[in-house]
């Protein structure tokens, strides 16, 4: 069965389609659980966060598109362990992009162009390129891990994120974007 079908099967609430994900991507969603909690969650906490996250996507099957099932889990998955996280906590750190600041809506507007920027610069990049700079950055894996997972060695991915990086930079003051401290 390939993920179009799953997708298919998941949005219509076959049972069979929900085995079939947990068994195909368990590992991947318990991965991000513990990268993201590391020394955090016990495993019971990380077993109990990929059983709602599971849960969660079957509720929510018609938000899948095709070709992003992977993207939806590890969403999902790091939403909910960062929410688990904050209720371990008596009390949460606030930080500076959850404060909505109506007076400075331009701002915001321009950070969320940014950040569109951004996305639409690491997906131009060559596929393994930015597969590496997502796992390193938004899935919060280990440069030996994703090579354990690419098949690559460590100092390959060190490489690759490296000239990922160089690469990204290049592309972003090309597109007229410039950092300044």
């Amino acid at each position: 069965m390939n993920e179009e079908q799953l997708i298919h099967q998941l949005k219509t609430k076959k049972p069979d389609a929900l085995r079939r994900l947990i068994s195909e991507y368990q590992s991947y969603v318990c991965t991000i659980i513990h990268n993201i909690g590391r020394n955090v969650l016990t495993g019971n906490d990380a077993e109990e966060i990929a059983a709602d996250v599971f849960l969660a996507v079957w509720q929510t099957a018609d938000k899948i598109q095709t070709g992003k099932l992977r993207s939806y889990l590890a969403a999902v998955a790091r939403n909910k362990t960062k929410s688990r996280l904050r209720s371990l906590h008596e009390s949460v750190p606030v930080e500076d992009d959850m404060i909505i600041d109506t007076s400075d809506l331009e701002a915001d507007v321009e950070h969320t162009l940014l950040a569109e920027a951004l996305r639409d610069t690491i997906e131009s990049l060559p596929k393994q390129d930015s597969e590496v700079l997502i796992r390193f950055y938004y899935y919060y894996q280990r440069t030996a891990e994703i090579a354990d997972e690419m098949n690559l060695t460590a100092d390959a991915v060190k490489v690759r994120l490296h000239r990922a990086r160089k690469k990204l930079k290049q592309l972003l003051v090309e597109r007229g974007y410039t950092y300044e401290p």
